[in-house]
């Protein structure tokens, strides 16, 4: 069964790197962030 690979545009992506950088708890911000 294939899965289908979501594709983020590159504004989600800074975004997400950016709060990354500020939380510690990374697997609760994907959460969070739908990934």
């Amino acid at each position: 069964m294939k899965r289908d690979q979501k594709i983020y545009d590159p504004a989600f992506k800074t975004k997400a790197i950016q709060l990354s950088n500020e939380q510690t708890n990374i697997s609760e911000l994907a959460r969070k962030q739908g990934i």
